[in-house]
């Protein structure tokens, strides 16, 4: 494994969101990743839509690293087919930056849980279980799911260490901690990031399907594979956009079942084994990388046809398949 290439399980995105370069910049939180949705669109697609939300002003003057030459040689940070990889500047602040923001949310989510087991309140919803019975049960769950933050938030540390130096990595904890420490309200979170939905996190709502914003990016994804020659053009035009809308259908009703279902439309192997048998942060993972792929597609079929010359406007679209539920959205017209 590599600071670049962070291991990935079924059913959920990579942890944290990705730099603006084609590689992922950030280690995965203790709670893994999947392939099973993953899977479904390829790895610029998933890069492409990977947000990092905006640093909070509350974050300014994160200190800036040196990558260890001894850890450039030896790949921590990838392997291309001429050598190791080294990180421009670019992408060694964003890599810190995506780091910060986790061991800040690990942080926080380790302050929730360790007032909870002192208190007796349950961090999610401010009220103390009704019984005794309850209260021991959800102290005892509040101890594992603290020891479990506290093991990925140690782990996460010296995945930077190994790329860093031990110096760098107390230069960072000590730097998140006085930042956390003096943080009153919590870390914004793009929608397309698992925290954005998460308890710990911003603990937001998932977004309605027909309120998600199409990607301004989509386009570029699907141009550089057109043919140039103009008949071959419009009919691949005309193929991706009956794929890209079934692909949509299909991704709004995966969404919408999780809203519904919440984890019990994951599969055992995701629930225990991908998220540590953590429920809703498989909810919350699984949701923000459907939101991604909604995005995508929603900016793909846009895109597509407007090159097609289709006359409707996009908010009349968006109505249409807002109004048409679970019939598949408006293709070809």
């Amino acid at each position: 494994m590599t600071l670049w290439d962070e291991p990935v399980l079924p059913d959920s995105p990579r942890l944290p969101a990705c730099p603006p370069t084609s590689r992922t910049a950030s280690l995965p939180l203790a709670a893994g990743a999947s392939l099973d949705e993953a899977a479904e669109v390829g790895t610029d697609e998933i890069d492409s839509e990977c947000s990092i939300a905006e640093e909070p002003s509350e974050f300014a003057g994160l200190p800036s690293f040196k990558p260890l030459r001894s850890a450039i040689d030896a790949g921590i940070f990838g392997i291309t087919a001429t050598g190791p990889m080294e990180p421009d500047e670019h992408e060694i602040a964003a890599l810190v930056q995506e780091h910060s923001n986790e061991l800040a949310g690990l942080l926080i989510e380790i302050d929730a849980l360790t007032d909870a087991v002192r208190t007796g309140v349950d961090p999610r919803t401010g009220r103390m279980p009704r019984t005794p019975e309850a209260a021991e049960k959800a102290t005892a769950r509040w101890r594992q799911e603290l020891e479990q933050a506290k093991v990925s938030y140690a782990n996460m540390l010296a995945a930077f260490e190994e790329g860093f130096g031990l110096e760098a990595g107390r230069e960072l904890d000590h730097w998140i901690r006085s930042r956390v420490a003096g943080t009153p309200k919590r870390l914004p979170y793009d929608p397309g990031h698992p925290w954005h939905y998460y308890w710990a996190g911003d603990g937001a709502e998932p977004i309605a399907f027909v309120e998600i914003p199409p990607s301004e990016d989509a386009g570029r994804w699907l141009e550089r594979d057109l043919p140039k020659n103009p008949a071959k053009r419009l009919a691949r035009l005309r193929e991706l956009l009956t794929s890209e809308t079934e692909r949509l259908t299909e991704d709004r009703r995966r969404y919408e079942d999780i809203i519904a279902r919440g984890a019990e439309a994951l599969s055992q192997f995701d629930r225990e084994i991908a998220y540590g048998g953590n429920d809703e942060l498989a909810r919350a993972g699984t949701i923000a990388l459907k939101y991604n792929h909604i995005r995508m597609g929603l900016g793909r079929v846009r895109w597509l046809r407007q090159q097609l010359g289709y006359e409707e406007r996009w908010e009349p679209i968006r109505a249409k398949m807002n109004a048409a539920g679970d019939q598949e959205p408006p293709g070809q017209s």
